[in-house]
Formats: C-alpha cells, structure tokens, sequence
C-alpha cells in the first residue's frame, strides 16, 4: 500500500487525465454531429456540440468512452498493483505512445493557446479535431507524471514481526 497521499494525488492524476480523455471523446463524436467536421463556415458552440452528442444518447460516442474507461482502469491498475519496474515502463510507454499517436500536437497547441489566444480558440474551430490532440496531450502528461510519481513512491513496508503478532492475537 502506497502511503494515503501518495495515492490521491495518483487517483485525482488518473481522473484528470479521464476527464481530459473523455470530453476529447465526446467533442470529437460533436464534430461529425454537428458536420463542423467537414465543413469550417459551420456555426458551432460549445453547448450545441455537446447538447448534439448527450442527447439523444444514441449519439454518445460508447466504443470511445468504454476504451477510455478501460484505458483509465489499466493505468490504475498498473500503477497501484503492477511492480515497480514493470508499471514504470507501461506507464512511460503509454506517455509515449501517446505523445507519438497527436499529444505532441496538441501540447503544441496548448502552448500556443497559452501564448497567444489565452484559450479563446472558439467553437468554429470545432472541425479542426485539436481538443482531441490537446486532451491526448493531458493524457501523456499524466501518464508520464504518475510513472515519475512511481518512480519515487515507496510502498509502506509492514514489519513482519508486527503482523505475525496481529495474527497470532486474533
């Protein structure tokens, strides 16, 4: 067992990164919903692309949001249960791979939101897919983060004497 604040700060990492994963997921299924995938003069907002993907439900992207749900219980698992040496390298190869599949993109973009258009990117730009780069880009952040964060985690160590001893009382 890791130490408890060890163990929040990978639980709120891995559900930042879900989120980040998610709203990527369901602002990528608004794009085609909405045709501001295939055509830019589209007038979109955020509320209209995410009213056209939540409801009706059958919009809701299922396939992409279970593969993330799945993707954000294989994180945890490894980083909670997996060996220290096995959970580091999957969790660096996610960041990678991550970074290879578009997360070096949308840090690209993230960085120039930052620099200049202080995230006033509007709707319009819906077409152009760059949240799902940029909620990719947070996922390989986190993964590189909790693999860091394993790294130097040491999981609290029970004296054996000390359990034997439970045991034995009980």
């Amino acid at each position: 067992m890791f130490k408890p604040v060890i163990r929040i700060v990978a639980f709120s990492i891995i559900v930042v990164g879900t989120f980040a994963l998610t709203l990527g997921a369901i602002l990528f299924q608004a794009a085609s919903v909405t045709k501001a995938a295939s055509d830019y003069t589209v007038s979109v907002t955020w509320p209209s692309a995410l009213t056209s993907v939540v409801w009706p439900p059958s919009g809701l992207p299922f396939h992409l949001l279970f593969g993330v749900a799945i993707l954000a219980g294989f994180t945890g698992l490894i980083f909670f249960r997996a060996p220290r040496a096995i959970g580091v390298g999957v969790l660096f190869f996610q960041a990678g791979t991550g970074y290879l599949l578009g997360g070096g993109l949308g840090g690209f973009f993230i960085c120039r939101e930052f620099a200049q258009y202080h995230f006033g990117m509007d709707a319009e730009r819906l077409g152009e897919y760059w949240f799902a780069f940029e909620s990719i880009a947070v996922w390989s952040l986190a993964a590189a983060t909790l693999a860091v964060l394993r790294i130097f985690a040491r999981k609290l160590q029970v004296a054996e004497g000390q359990t034997n001893e439970e045991t034995s009382a009980a």
